[in-house]
């Protein structure tokens, strides 16, 4: 179970609160949360998973790319468990980066060494205190109980990511209160 990374950075737009067959029924009442939170999920594993890969090819520290590393490995984890999850409940997963996802993976591509690993860095401390907050108020408002206890259960590795980033990133010399 892991991290919703970069998904947070994306704003929710109507549509991902539509159910995605169009139709509206009592049963779908709860349904539109738990899609809109298992799609943006989904796109921050992917955006994880290939920012992760930046990391191992691209930072400068050994423990940048370390944290890279588990990033992969975590959110490869958790796509599976969400892609299970969004089966069961009938909701289409997006299968590219989103363009915002795809900039910011373009962006570090141009970067190497000590510049990728403040960059990254960053962008992790950022996207991790985001996601924390996320998680904390989509589990008391999903309605879902099987979203619910995935979110629930990933919270904690949500949490364990940001304090490992904010340990590497003091240790490597970046200021973590700014970020």
């Amino acid at each position: 179970m892991m991290s919703m990374a970069a998904a947070w950075l994306v704003a929710a737009t109507a549509a991902a609160f539509l159910p995605a067959s169009g139709s509206h029924s009592a049963t779908e009442d709860v349904k539109p949360s738990a899609q809109s939170f298992l799609q943006k999920a989904a796109e921050g594993q992917q955006a994880e998973i290939a920012l992760g890969q930046l990391a191992s090819e691209r930072a400068g520290d050994q423990q940048v790319k370390q944290f890279g590393a588990q990033m992969i490995e975590d959110h490869r984890k958790a796509s599976a468990e969400i892609q299970q999850l969004a089966s069961k409940e009938g909701v289409a997963l997006p299968t590219e980066l989103t363009s915002n996802h795809k900039d910011k993976q373009e962006q570090f591509a141009r970067l190497s060494g000590r510049d990728f690993d403040r960059a990254y860095l960053g962008y992790m401390l950022r996207d991790h205190r985001r996601d924390v907050k996320e998680f904390e108020r989509h589990i008391k408002a999903i309605k879902n109980p099987q979203v619910q206890q995935w979110a629930e259960g990933t919270l904690p590795l949500l949490k364990q990511h940001l304090r490992q980033a904010q340990q590497i990133a003091s240790s490597i010399g970046i200021d973590t209160a700014a970020r």
